[in-house]
C-alpha cells in the first residue's frame, strides 16, 4: 500500500503558511505633483488625453526635467548611452507611465527597466543571442498582404498603425514600428493606407478559413478614431469573420485615451454592430507589473465595458528584474481580476530580437514559475505563460518535445502549416528552436556559443565592444 496522508483536526488556515499570500491590495494613483516637471500640472490636464500625449517624453532632456534630482547623472547617461548603442525602440513615455515609477529608485524600478532601459542593465557580456533577429517571429515573411501577418490556420494580425503611446523596449515588433533608432532602420510600408486597409479587407473577405482578427500595430489607440471604426466596421461585414480582438497597450500607458468621449461613442457603435453581428470582440492589454494598475486604468476597463466592450483580457511579457518571479505575477493577476475586471491571458516569454538577452529566462525557469502560480487564482483567470517559438506560434511551456539545458536549445513541434510553408510533407515531423539566454546556460554551455558567435560577425560578446568611456555609465 502507498503512503496515506492524514488531515488535521483542525483545518489551516493561516495564509502565511502559504508560499504566496494573497492580500487585497488597495489601488493608488500615485500623485504627479510630487515629480519636479508636473508640480504644477492640474488635474483636468492630467486626464487630458491630449495633454499627455503632448508632453510625453522622448528624450533624457526631458526625463531630467520631470524627475529633477531623483534622476541621477550616472542613470540619465546610461539611459543615453543605451539609445545610442543597443536601444531597439527609440523613447516615448506618457507622464501617466513615467507617474507609475518609483522616483526614489529608479536604477532597480521595474517599469523604468522596460520603458527606459540602461545600458548598466544589459548583460556585460552577451547583449544579444547570435540566433536573436530583429523580425524574431518571421512576420514579414508571413505577410500575405502588406500589413496583414497569416500565422495560423484561421487567426490573423493586422498592422493598423505604427506606433505606440509608449515604446516598449523589448517589443517583438521592433523592425517596423516606431521611429528610427541609431541601432535600427525601421521598415516601412510601401502603400499608402487606404490602399493597404482595403487591400486587407479584400483579402479577408475572399478567405473564409480565416474567423479570427487581432488588430494591433502599433497600437490601435494611435490610429484616428473615425479609421479604427470604419476598419472594423467593414471587417464585421464579412461573414465568416467571429472574433475581432483590438490591441493596445493604451489602457494601462494612456487610460485618458479611453476617457474621451469622442473615442467611447465609436467605440460603443463597433460594440452594438458586433452584437448585432454576433461577432465577439475583445480588447486585449499590455501590463507587465502591479504599479502600472492605477484607479485611471481601472476607471477606463469600465469606460469601456459601459461601451459594451466587456472582454478585456492582459497579455504580459515574463522579464528579468521586472516581473520574472511567481509573486509578482500573482500581485498582478490579482489587482487585474479584483479592480481593473481585465482577465490574465498570456504571458510570453521575451521574443528573440537584438540587444534582449538581460530580460530573457530561460526555459525551465518560466516552466517552475507556471507550476508555482497554479491554485491561487480561479481557472478562467490563471494566465498561460508560453512561448512564441518561431514558424510555430505560440505553445504552452511544458509542451517542449526536447530540451538540452547545456547549450540552452528547446525543440518545438506543430500540427499546422503556416503560409509561408508549402503543403508537402506532414508539419509535425519537423522541429523548431527556441534559444535561453546564454548568460544563464553553465559554463559549458556558454562555452560552446562563444565559439558559434565567432563565426558570426553582426553578434559580438558586450565586453568585446568598443565603448566610449567606462565613466560615462558609470
Amino acid at each position: 500500500m502507498g503512503p496515506t496522508t492524514t488531515l488535521a483536526a483542525t483545518p489551516r488556515t493561516d495564509a502565511a503558511r502559504q508560499p504566496y499570500e494573497y492580500r487585497r491590495r488597495r489601488v493608488e494613483e500615485p500623485d504627479w505633483r510630487r515629480l519636479p516637471g508636473y508640480a504644477s500640472v492640474t488635474p483636468a490636464d492630467w486626464r487630458d488625453a491630449r495633454w499627455q500625449r503632448r508632453c510625453s517624453v522622448t528624450d533624457v532632456h526631458g526625463l531630467s526635467n520631470v524627475f529633477g534630482n531623483h534622476l541621477s547623472p550616472a542613470l540619465a547617461r546610461a539611459i543615453a548611452e543605451d539609445g545610442h548603442r543597443f536601444a531597439t525602440m527609440g523613447m516615448r513615455v506618457t507622464p501617466h507611465m513615467l507617474n507609475t515609477m518609483d522616483e526614489k529608485d529608479l536604477w532597480d524600478d521595474p517599469v523604468r527597466r522596460y520603458l527606459l532601459p540602461a545600458i548598466t542593465d544589459r548583460e556585460p557580456l552577451w547583449h544579444t543571442h547570435p540566433e536573436a533577429r530583429r523580425d524574431s517571429l518571421h512576420e514579414t515573411e508571413m505577410s500575405v498582404v502588406e500589413g496583414l501577418i497569416w500565422r495560423y490556420p484561421t487567426k490573423v494580425l493586422v498592422e493598423l498603425a505604427l506606433t505606440c503611446p509608449v515604446y516598449c523596449g523589448h517589443c517583438t515588433r521592433m523592425d517596423v514600428v516606431g521611429p528610427d533608432v541609431p541601432t535600427v532602420a525601421k521598415h516601412r510600408m510601401s502603400l499608402r493606407r487606404h490602399d493597404r486597409l482595403d487591400a486587407i479587407v479584400s483579402f479577408l473577405a475572399s478567405t473564409p478559413s480565416i474567423r479570427d482578427v487581432v488588430i494591433s500595430g502599433g497600437d490601435v489607440a494611435d490610429a484616428p478614431p473615425d479609421l479604427l471604426e470604419a476598419f472594423v466596421a467593414r471587417v464585421l461585414d464579412i461573414e465568416h469573420i467571429r472574433n475581432i480582438r483590438l490591441a493596445t497597450k493604451a489602457i494601462v500607458a494612456l487610460p485618458q485615451h479611453f476617457l474621451q468621449r469622442s473615442v467611447l461613442r465609436g467605440l460603443e457603435r463597433i460594440a452594438r454592430k458586433a452584437r448585432s453581428a454576433g461577432v465577439e470582440i475583445a480588447v486585449h492589454t499590455h501590463a507587465n507589473h502591479v504599479r502600472s494598475i492605477t484607479p485611471l486604468v481601472c476607471e477606463a476597463t469600465r469606460a469601456l465595458q459601459d461601451a459594451g466592450l466587456g472582454i478585456i483580457r492582459n497579455q504580459g511579457v515574463l522579464l528579468q528584474n521586472v516581473n520574472a518571479s511567481a509573486e509578482a505575477l500573482l500581485d498582478l493577476c490579482f489587482v487585474l481580476l479584483d479592480d481593473a475586471h481585465i482577465t490574465p491571458y498570456y504571458f510570453y516569454m521575451c521574443d528573440m530580437i537584438p540587444h534582449a538577452e538581460h530580460w530573457r529566462i530561460p526555459l525551465h525557469r518560466a516552466q517552475t514559475i507556471q507550476e508555482q502560480i497554479m491554485g491561487y487564482l480561479p481557472g478562467f483567470a490563471t494566465p498561460r505563460l508560453v512561448c512564441d517559438v518561431p514558424f510555430v506560434g505560440k505553445r504552452w511551456l511544458h509542451q517542449v518535445q526536447e530540451y538540452d539545458r547545456v547549450r540552452g536549445v528547446s525543440y518545438w513541434t506543430k500540427n499546422y502549416w503556416t503560409s509561408v510553408e508549402t503543403m508537402v510533407g506532414d508539419p509535425r515531423e519537423d522541429r523548431h528552436v527556441y534559444f535561453d539566454p546564454i548568460p544563464s546556460l553553465p559554463a559549458e554551455g556558454q562555452a560552446y556559443w562563444l565559439e558559434q558567435a565567432k563565426s558570426i560577425s553582426n553578434v559580438v560578446p558586450l565586453h568585446l565592444i568598443p565603448t566610449r568611456g567606462a565613466s560615462d555609465v558609470s
